[in-house]
């Protein structure tokens, strides 16, 4: 994978037709600009003069004569063809005089000489032959820089061959620059997470390595100021004040900041201007020629690695095991310079008209008014508006607005971009070819997609039954795809319900459990609760595990409601695989789907479902839960659907007595610490996820007690006791409150023994374990931390 990438990149900047010198590739790999640059700027000085063999239009002249023009008129109207100048004496002579004389300083051979004699004096003719062309003896005269006519052998004006000669030489570098800047952002930006990501995947295969390692006092420093800390203070995943967006971690925001100071220095280096120049009537209006070239090449190269960032199947995941929401904050980062960029190269371009000499605001509207021009203006617009509805409060409040938007911005970009470069500068200069590198992971990651939901899912969809948790916004959705191949601990899947109206609307949910054989099991819970005495136990509930097919076997509300979802018992008959999630019902899709669900009369509803799945549970980033000694999974609320993925892999281990040989859990200790505001859902979970195992420590705590100890305000209004889930299959007390994080993590490490601690939890909660897990790595103890949030 390592050589992959840069192959394909270059591949596509080269072109296939780099044997031949076609116009593929870039300038620098596959395109050359001036390659014979003595022999072009002799032709190029010499181009405009007329011969004896020159044709007028006697019309058009005198008719401009008419208007004034004078001789002017007939400047305008000669036509000088390249057999004229391949029988022309002087012609001949002057450009054979010049090549030798100028290409000789340049350093070019005698055959280079002859070959470019032949394409640039007689258009690719193999005769008459520069050493047949030489003048018999040197001329003396020079041409005046006002020539008009080149009627006997002369010398190329100096001044000319020389303004001529320097402006193509310093364009040419200047171009070169641009492209081996643009290649160097691309080694340097995915090189470094490839060397991160070849790094981490060759460690995690050497356990000896690794325990040396992450024993060492040099790990130890590194994890308490730089892998571990929060930027500045203790906030990292927790919204800054004014919710104004997130501050990224120390580590992600050295890179960030490196890669900041990267395009910086690219975009303001290695400029200089060459006068007199034949094109640039000034200095300024040079440099800003260069800077607005450069700034908008690379705002092109960064716009593709934000698409790359931004993908799904972006192949850096799955090579580092970075998560996706670090990736998102990369994309975030690589749009903002690349809209940076493009608006650099706006605004020098625009600065540029109002040099002296060029015509100002009059000579702006015209340019402006040309279709490539405004469309280089739209495409500049868009990229500053997908940059702007991407902000946090508008990401947060307005999503699918945010998202909708962000897309066809950023397809409108992309558009933009293409018509404002090809159609003016055509493939020549091959400034589309970064645009190719752009609709190439954009295209990468849709057909994935696609791959995905095929691979999963009947052509019309994956059967799934919904059913909702008392007294809470939660729902537990269970899915039946073709197959569950893949799937495991730290996972999640996009899953789309075409029968909410919005087919192409989807969001990630981690998987909280999977069954690949048996019968999948459905549960459902019935509030009957009675509150029996003040002091007394409470019975919570009841948790029904509907594991047969047979009527008599299953609680009164489902029975009922069978005629509304006859696929269920079905497919539990066929003992299909399937998946399990937690929702929780918010806005948009999920607030439909509760609403779906609330307006059916029966407790559990049949629908269709695509997943698209699964991503994430890398080898590289989990590998400390597979080697440590003791696993302290820290979740909040609806996080705890990550963990429960790791517990069922505990419970495989415990149950194979140890012999699972891919990805098993070796820890001796095993322990749950989970907080939650919805005591109904903390029930759901112990009932029908968790079972004792040797090993296993479980701890809950539930955030919506009040008043008086040990009693609760549900939300039916009724006191409820924490401990009244003594009937489920744990025996655990629900503990009132919120938790001590500092406690639970001081209680769960042990000097010399390795603690892997696993957070899924909401911002300000994965900060606080945070914070703790430095002061316990300060303290000497042996701590890694995994955190999983979608703070996208």
């Amino acid at each position: 994978m390592v050589i992959l990438v840069p192959i394909i990149v270059l591949s596509l900047l080269r072109g296939p037709g780099l044997a031949e010198a076609a116009k593929d590739g870039v300038i620098g790999f596959g395109i050359s600009l001036y390659q014979d640059l003595c022999c072009q700027a002799c032709h190029d000085s010499l181009a405009s003069l007329y011969l004896a063999c020159t044709t007028f239009d006697h019309d058009k002249s005198e008719g401009a004569e008419h208007e004034g023009m004078g001789d002017m008129g007939m400047a305008m109207m000669g036509e000088t063809s390249e057999e004229c100048r391949s029988v022309d004496t002087a012609w001949l002579q002057t450009m054979a005089f010049c090549i030798q004389q100028n290409c000789d300083v340049d350093g070019y051979p005698a055959e280079k000489q002859d070959e470019c004699f032949s394409a640039y004096a007689v258009a690719g003719a193999s005769e008459p032959t520069l050493k047949d062309s030489l003048p018999v003896t040197a001329p003396m005269v020079e041409l005046s820089a006002d020539a008009v006519w080149l009627n006997e052998t002369s010398l190329v004006n100096r001044d000319i061959y020389y303004s001529t000669h320097g402006t193509y030489e310093e364009f040419t570098r200047s171009e070169y620059s641009h492209t081996r800047y643009s290649v160097m952002l691309y080694f340097l930006v995915i090189g470094a997470c490839l060397l991160c990501g070849v790094s981490v995947q060759t460690a995690s295969r050497l356990p000896g390595f690794q325990k040396k390692l992450r024993a060492s006092r040099l790990w130890c420093k590194l994890q308490q100021h730089i892998i571990l800390p929060a930027l500045f203070g203790s906030r990292s995943l927790e919204p800054l004040p004014g919710q104004v967006g997130y501050l990224p971690s120390r580590l992600l925001s050295i890179f960030i900041g490196l890669y900041i100071i990267l395009n910086i220095v690219f975009s303001a280096v290695s400029f200089r201007s060459f006068q007199p120049n034949i094109w640039f009537l000034s200095l300024q209006f040079e440099i800003c020629e260069y800077v607005g070239n450069r700034t908008g090449t690379l705002s092109l190269v960064n716009m593709s690695i934000a698409i790359l960032f931004a993908g799904r199947n972006n192949f850096l995941i799955a090579l580092t095991g970075w998560n996706q929401t670090t990736f998102m904050v990369l994309h975030r980062w690589t749009a903002r310079v690349a809209a940076v960029q493009a608006v650099v190269h706006s605004i020098v371009y625009t600065l540029a008209y109002f040099e002296p000499g060029y015509g100002g605001a009059v000579a702006y509207a015209a340019k402006a008014a040309e279709p490539f021009y405004w469309w280089g203006i739209i495409a500049t617009i868009a990229m500053c508006l997908a940059v702007g509805v991407a902000l946090f409060p508008i990401r947060q409040k307005l999503y699918e607005f945010f998202l909708l938007t962000h897309i066809a911005m950023v397809i409108l970009a992309l558009v933009g971009c293409w018509y404002h470069l090809v159609p003016h500068f055509g493939f020549d200069y091959g400034y589309q070819v970064w645009l190719y590198i752009a609709f190439a992971f954009w295209s990468a990651d849709r057909l994935a997609r696609l791959v995905r939901v095929t691979m999963y899912n009947p052509l019309r969809g994956s059967r799934a039954v919904i059913q909702g948790i008392p007294d809470c916004d939660i729902m537990q959705l269970t899915v039946f795809p073709r197959t569950i191949q893949g799937f495991g601990p730290a996972q999640h899947s996009f899953l789309y319900f075409p029968g909410l109206g919005k087919f192409w609307e989807n969001h990630p949910f981690s998987v909280a459990g999977w069954e690949s054989s048996g019968r999948a099991r459905l549960s459902t819970h019935i509030a009957a609760r009675s509150l029996e005495g003040n002091g007394k136990d409470v019975k919570l509930g009841e948790s029904y595990t509907v594991a047969s097919t047979a009527e008599e076997d299953l609680p009164p509300d489902f029975t009922a409601s069978k005629n509304q979802a006859p696929g269920v018992h079905e497919t539990q008959a066929q003992g299909a695989p399937c998946i399990k999630f937690l929702i929780h019902a918010r806005s948009g899709m999920t607030s439909s789907l509760r609403h779906r669900l609330l307006s059916s009369p029966s407790s559990a509803l049949e629908l269709s479902v695509y997943t698209e799945g699964p991503y994430a549970g890398h080898r590289a980033t989990l590998y400390p839960l597979f080697s440590a000694d003791t696993i302290l999974c820290i979740a909040g609320g609806i996080g705890i659907t990550h963990i429960l993925g790791f517990i069922q892999q505990y419970y495989a281990t415990v149950g194979s007595g140890g012999r699972a040989k891919s990805r098993s859990i070796k820890a001796r200790r095993f322990i749950l610490a989970w907080s939650a505001r919805e005591m109904t859902l903390i029930e759901h979970v112990r009932c029908n996820f968790l079972t004792d195992h040797e090993g296993a420590e479980y701890s809950f705590w539930c955030t919506a007690f009040s008043g008086g100890a040990g009693k609760v305000d549900s939300p039916a209004g009724e006191n409820q006791s924490p401990n009244a889930l003594e009937g489920c299959m744990l025996g655990t007390a629900v503990k009132t409150g919120r938790m001590d994080i500092a406690s639970v993590l001081r209680s769960s490490a042990e000097h010399g023994q390795q603690t892997a601690v696993l957070v899924c939890a909401p911002g300000g909660m994965a900060d606080e374990v945070t914070k703790q897990t430095v002061r316990c790595v300060r303290d000497g103890l042996r701590v890694e931390l995994i955190k999983e949030v979608f703070a996208w």
